[in-house]
């Protein structure tokens, strides 16, 4: 009869916790909201969260059958290479569209010289992820049978430069802008605008860190470590991306919102007044809601698009 050991045991524990938290996370993200009125930015946060319970599903399927077992062994390190993989692109396009939203006006996606930058650094990735499958490492020890996998150098080296080249990259590009003193979202509640600054910057540094952690780990074994290990020490990496991910865009409380709708609110009956009287609304004359600090930078550039351009700024 199988006995699994101690750290199996965690193992799965962590990965059913994991599971559970993506659930929770999937459910809150997705209340109230259809698929005609998810936007771009909204859809990419969603399908993060499915990324990474699939991969909480996935990592707690292979623990337990990591040992003696060469097909699962592959499929581990498989498994961590394709949805780690695929969570980083997601992430990476996140930022982009928070780059795109406060730095394009009455541009597309399409027509924006800054976002076909961005876009055409994403190639090099799929080199690294190259990269990754041809130096992995996955094997299982003929003495304990115990599978070992993970990246060899080859692996591993253009993994973190890319990861801390692009995280950097677009984090600045989204810090300048939205800091700037000529920055389209001006008006009085700038000092509230650096809070979302500060909470974007602190959800891109935490995931660098723990992306790096988990890759020097790898490294630092140069045999490859324990299967379930490094199964959990990823889905623990991208489901703690996706905690950071949720609460950078995450809004207010329910008097928060109540006082953005009051001030939406307020501000429309200034531009019809304003239009009634032959008056012109100015970009400065267009600032950010008093509770922007709890809604994202992406609700208000949408309506000043919708005020000055007669349209949102997610289509392309």
């Amino acid at each position: 009869m199988f006995v699994p050991d101690t750290l199996e045991t965690v193992s799965l524990f962590i990965s059913l916790s994991c599971i559970s938290t993506m659930a929770l996370l999937f459910g809150r993200k997705t209340a109230g909201t259809t698929l005609k009125s998810m936007n771009y930015a909204r859809g990419l946060v969603v399908g993060l969260f499915l990324t990474s319970w699939a991969f909480s599903v996935i990592a707690a399927l292979l623990i337990q059958n990591n040992n003696w077992n060469g097909l699962a062994c592959e499929l581990s390190i498989d498994s961590c290479i394709a949805l780690y993989a695929f969570s980083k692109i997601i992430i990476y396009l996140f930022l982009m569209e928070k780059v795109y939203v406060v730095t394009a006006v009455g541009q597309t996606r399409s027509n924006f010289f800054l976002y076909k930058v961005n876009a055409a650094l994403m190639l090099p990735y799929f080199g690294v992820i190259t990269c990754m499958a041809v130096f992995r490492i996955a094997k299982v020890r003929d003495d304990s049978g115990e599978c070992r996998i993970g990246l060899e150098y080859g692996g591993a080296l253009p993994l973190v430069l890319y990861d801390i080249f692009m995280s950097c990259w677009l984090t600045f590009l989204f810090m300048k802008s939205l800091l700037s003193s000529t920055s389209l979202l001006q008006g009085p509640s700038k000092g509230k605008l650096r809070s979302v600054a500060r909470r974007t910057l602190i959800g891109a540094l935490v995931s660098l860190l723990l992306s790096s952690a988990n890759i020097f780990s790898l490294v630092y074994n140069h045999e490859g470590e324990r299967g379930l290990i490094c199964l959990i020490s990823c889905t623990v990496d991208v489901t703690l991306n996706a905690i950071s991910i949720h609460w950078v865009t995450s809004r207010g409380g329910s008097s928060s919102r109540r006082t953005a709708l009051s001030e939406r609110t307020a501000v429309d009956r200034r531009t019809r007044g304003l239009s009634v009287h032959g008056g012109a609304l100015s970009d400065k004359q267009v600032g950010p809601l008093e509770s922007h600090v709890s809604v994202s930078v992406e609700s208000y550039v949408e309506e000043y698009h919708q005020l000055h351009y007669g349209g949102t700024s997610s289509r392309y």
